[in-house]
């Protein structure tokens, strides 16, 4: 009798602390966490918000599967939203393992029509989970009941054709707590050129930058930047023969006074909003 006692005890006392795990893990993250994932040659940003996760991009490969582990505490497996920027393998290639070991419940995609063998194999893989899929596109919101929200910004139009998808990145923007985050895909200066209108943050808010194409030469004008006026920028880059980041665009970053960070330096760089 003692010991079973003693055994329920045990059991009471676990079931406790695993709460206030729990009731802590919520408390310091007040209103939510940004995360540029190091994922070499790809992009994923993580935003843990207390109503969910949202997952930007998945990386080249199941890297992101350790990056995920590091940030997500053992009992959450669950990503509410994956958004992926644009059918491009160093963007999506990743979710593959994410489905094996995350519970995935909704994807936003602006572009089912892309031809690209393992993406149509991808977008296979979610009609056979029975997986939503929601359309990303110009005046989605993502919202969670306060001021916080995800807004997407370009493009305004569902993508129907063979045209690289570099051009049609989905572009949004993060309001998480006094903070205003772009997300940026693969855009080069053409479409920076097209948004500069919409890139409108809240008085006294720092600007965050996840700078476009890993730093190509071809994205990150000096008027997007004058325009942004970005205080943080996030390259995420690995090892590649494409030359990112170009010297140029570092420059045009440095020249803004904007702080640079990069994955391949730096590793998964995290933001704590509060």
């Amino acid at each position: 009798m003692k010991k079973s006692f003693k055994c329920l005890l045990i059991f009471f006392v676990i079931v406790n602390i695993f709460t206030y795990w729990i009731i802590l893990d919520f408390l310091y993250m007040p209103n939510g966490e940004v995360s540029f994932l190091s994922v070499g040659q790809g992009d994923a940003q993580l935003i843990q918000i207390p109503g969910g996760n949202i997952l930007i991009d998945a990386g080249p490969d199941a890297k992101i599967l350790s990056e995920l582990d590091k940030l997500l505490p053992f009992y959450d497996r669950a990503i509410d939203l994956f958004i992926l920027s644009h059918p491009n393998k160093d963007h999506f290639n990743g979710l593959f393992d994410i489905l094996e070991r995350y519970k995935v419940r909704a994807v936003m995609f602006n572009n089912l029509s892309y031809s690209n063998s393992l993406f149509q194999k991808l977008l296979q893989e979610l009609d056979k989970r029975e997986i939503l899929i929601i359309k990303g596109i110009a005046g989605a919101n993502v919202s969670w009941g306060n001021e916080d929200n995800l807004l997407f910004l370009y493009p305004d139009t569902m993508v129907s054709s063979e045209q690289d998808p570099n051009k049609f990145s989905s572009v949004d923007m993060l309001f998480l707590g006094q903070n205003c985050f772009l997300f940026t895909g693969d855009i080069g200066f053409a479409q920076e050129k097209k948004i500069l209108p919409l890139l409108s943050c809240p008085d006294n808010s720092s600007h965050i930058l996840k700078v476009p194409h890993h730093g190509s030469r071809y994205s990150s004008s000096k008027r997007f930047l004058e325009v942004f006026k970005p205080q943080i920028a996030i390259i995420e880059v690995g090892e590649n023969s494409y030359g990112h980041p170009h010297p140029d665009t570092l420059e045009r970053l440095k020249n803004t006074g904007a702080q640079i960070f990069r994955t391949d330096l730096d590793g998964t760089i995290s933001f704590r909003a509060e």
